[in-house]
């Protein structure tokens, strides 16, 4: 499979964070939770989408009742950036009480054709359910997804998406326009809270075999791009805003993308694929390149196949080590504002300066690596 070319997704939707606050968009999962909330006996709790004192009492209560043996303990303090974390793990809690998150309800699917729209829906609902089944992982937040072969087409579906549920976003086509040629000439993708965007190559005629050809591309594209959605509601919408510098909220880029880029190393994994011949890339990558994690801290610093698989490898280390759930866990601790530091300490219980001083000597000696993969 030829390369995608990708845009740092969670990093790439950081400069407008902030317009999601303005625009209201936290309502829906303080109605969850309230309702959730309700579901589970707490009969002072109103549904009214604010947060009041009723409100702050009833989650207190549930992490009481089962914060130890769920991650309602480590979650922060209800507010409006938290609810939708607050929304996913009560939903955990019970059945019945997932029907209440915004991701309960289909999303809105828009392609130029009835074929695409529909290959767009059946791409994305096997990815969901992937990660569901695989990493065990059920958003709240519901995830819009549009795709076209033109930046001008996929602007105007993004703009269309988000009037659906409000305002809209400033400067959108400048945005997409970072990932979308018009008319196209690559496959790209960037993913938002609520929302996520494909980009393929333009073709003259889209027929059976165009949908063949593509399948495979863009479910490895979508599962990719998914994993910056996880990564940003996990961490509670925490990126960087205008000026933000290269030490943005979510942390480093390799731990970004190199965990996106794994998600595609399982993907095939499940799915029959070579998964093998992919991860023996990586590590003849790690190998041959200069390039270190160091050197993969800031955002866009993540550029081209090779880099992505460094990262890759970097993050298939660590969770070979400390098990899948570990990866996600870094982004639950930067949800409940922990530094890049602490967060990555309290996931792998090592600090991420000496781990990745450690990987300048792994990716050069698969021994090494294979000792510190066999320590759990």
């Amino acid at each position: 499979m030829k390369p995608i070319v990708r845009l740092l997704g969670a990093f790439a939707i950081s400069l407008f964070s902030g317009l999601t606050a303005q625009a209201g968009m936290e309502e829906p999962y303080v109605r969850c939770v309230q309702q959730q909330l309700s579901a589970l006996g707490l009969s002072d709790v109103a549904v009214t989408g604010r947060i009041n004192s009723a409100t702050k009492a009833g989650v207190d209560t549930v992490r009481r009742q089962f914060g130890d043996a769920t991650n309602l303990a480590a979650l922060p303090r209800l507010s409006t950036d938290s609810a939708v974390s607050w929304c996913r793990e009560i939903g955990a809690l019970k059945p019945g009480l997932r029907q209440m998150m915004p991701s309960s309800r289909p999303p809105f699917v828009l392609g130029q054709s009835g074929m695409q729209t529909a290959l767009l829906q059946s791409s994305f609902s096997e990815v969901e359910q992937f990660y569901r089944s695989f990493y065990g992982i059920y958003p709240a937040s519901r995830v819009d997804v549009a795709g076209a072969d033109s930046g001008e087409v996929l602007a105007d579906f993004a703009l269309e998406l988000q009037r659906r549920r409000g305002p809209s976003i400033g400067r959108m086509r400048d945005y997409v326009a970072r990932i979308c040629d018009t008319p196209s000439l690559r496959f790209g993708g960037q993913a938002y809270m609520n929302q996520l965007l494909i980009c393929w190559p333009y073709e003259t005629s889209y027929g059976a075999d165009w949908r063949r050809d593509i399948a495979g591309r863009l479910s490895f594209l979508m599962v990719h791009e998914y994993m910056h959605h996880v990564q940003r509601e996990l961490a509670n919408n925490k990126v960087g805003g205008p000026g933000y510098g290269y030490r943005t909220k979510m942390g480093p880029a390799w731990m970004v993308e190199g965990s996106a880029s794994l998600a595609e190393y399982h993907w095939a994994q499940q799915r029959g694929g070579n998964s093998a011949k992919m991860l023996a890339k990586a590590q003849k990558y790690s190998e041959d390149s200069k390039k270190t994690l160091n050197a993969m801290l800031e955002h866009g610093s993540v550029k081209g196949y090779e880099q992505y698989q460094i990262a890759m490898y970097g993050v298939f280390l660590l969770e070979e080590r400390f098990g899948q759930a570990s990866v996600l866990n870094y982004w639950r601790a930067i949800g409940a504002n922990a530094s890049w530091e602490s967060a990555f300490h309290s996931a792998f219980g090592l600090s991420m300066g000496e781990y990745m001083g450690q990987f300048k000597t792994m990716r050069l000696d698969p021994a090494k690596a294979m000792a510190f993969r066999a320590v759990k």
